[in-house]
């Protein structure tokens, strides 16, 4: 990690935004947020951008400027802004938020060009990482799980893993093959995305159960997150944890209460990350899938060290809650 540029971003509820110096854990630079707590952030993949989700407000930031004030404001949301994520080239940004919508932004024209009526609160969205950036992977309020194509417009398939049970995160593998959905019950929910296209149907697309686990039991899961490299999955939690899990093929041995069980496909526990105090809120993982940074609510962020499952930075400075993190050490 130390031989590449790392932009590591922490925000929440004290109406700043963090820069940090990931190695000495010293805060590199401050920028005022004064409208409302920050909800969420993301950086392009270029590191010019920093974007940032408030309420109802996305603002975005030049990374590398010393001003306060942000670049561009996109206004459209009527409520909480609760995800956001760029493309793969940086181009167009998507939002989700309470206003139970979806966005679509061209993030040099600095216009919406979709909005998509998701009809419930709309909790997390993840963009799938095929070339087309045609897909966006939704989760919400009442449970339900969503792939859309926001050039049509619309739902192309969806699933409701336990009715009426919120959705709070979702998450696509790198590979574009896993769609990852944790709930407010702390369970996690596995998918196969099945994409086929044929003459006759055009474009279809299907939501394939592979595994269900309880990942945080009697706990809410706060967000899921795959890492660089596909293999290891992150999930955060009201339990003031974050954890580590592995799928694997089986057959696999499993504890199922008092007896163990055999299975052909389950999650494997790599690590419990035990280190914040109050509610793990986000997660980040580096580029080589090495590193973790997670945040708190006990206004502390900690850089882990994934193959041994510990806190190796500590980040203070925030005065109340951190709920956001990004972070970008690609060369």
């Amino acid at each position: 990690m130390e031989e590449k540029p790392v932009i590591l971003v922490t925000a929440g509820y004290d109406h700043t935004i963090r820069m940090w110096d990931a190695l000495k854990s010293t805060c590199t630079r401050s920028i005022p947020y004064t409208e409302t707590q920050v909800n969420r952030m993301a950086l392009s993949n270029d590191k010019h951008f920093l974007a940032v989700a408030g309420n109802p407000r996305v603002s975005l930031y030049d990374v590398f400027s010393n001003s306060e004030a942000p670049v561009l404001c996109l206004e459209g949301h009527k409520s909480n802004v609760t995800a956001i994520e760029f493309t793969h080239d940086h181009k167009f940004l998507a939002t989700s938020s309470e206003d139970k919508t979806i966005m679509w932004w061209d993030v040099y024209a600095g216009s919406c060009k979709r909005v998509l009526q998701n009809g419930s609160m709309v909790n997390d969205i993840a963009i799938h990482p095929d070339g087309r950036q045609e897909l966006i992977i939704s989760c919400d309020q009442n449970g339900a799980v969503r792939v859309w194509s926001w050039r049509r417009q619309e739902v192309l398939c969806q699933v409701v893993p336990e009715p009426d049970v919120p959705i709070r995160s979702v998450a696509v593998s790198p590979n574009g093959q896993l769609i990852v959905a944790g709930n407010n019950h702390g369970q996690v929910f596995v998918y196969r995305l099945i994409i086929e296209s044929t003459p006759q149907t055009g474009r279809t697309v299907e939501l394939e159960p592979y595994l269900k686990f309880d990942a945080h039991e009697g706990a809410r899961i706060t967000r899921v997150v795959f890492s660089s490299n596909g293999r290891l999955l992150a999930t955060c939690s009201s339990d003031r944890t974050a954890k580590l899990w592995e799928f694997k093929e089986g057959p696999i041995m499993v504890a199922r209460g008092s007896r163990e069980e055999i299975i052909q496909a389950g999650a494997v526990l790599v690590h419990t990350l035990n280190y914040h105090q109050r509610w793990v809120w986000d997660a980040a993982f580096s580029s080589d899938s090495g590193y973790l940074v997670t945040v708190s609510t006990d206004a502390r962020a900690a850089l882990w060290d994934v193959s041994s499952g510990e806190v190796i930075r500590q980040f203070k400075g925030h005065q109340k809650g951190v709920v956001c993190v990004a972070l970008n050490d690609a060369n």
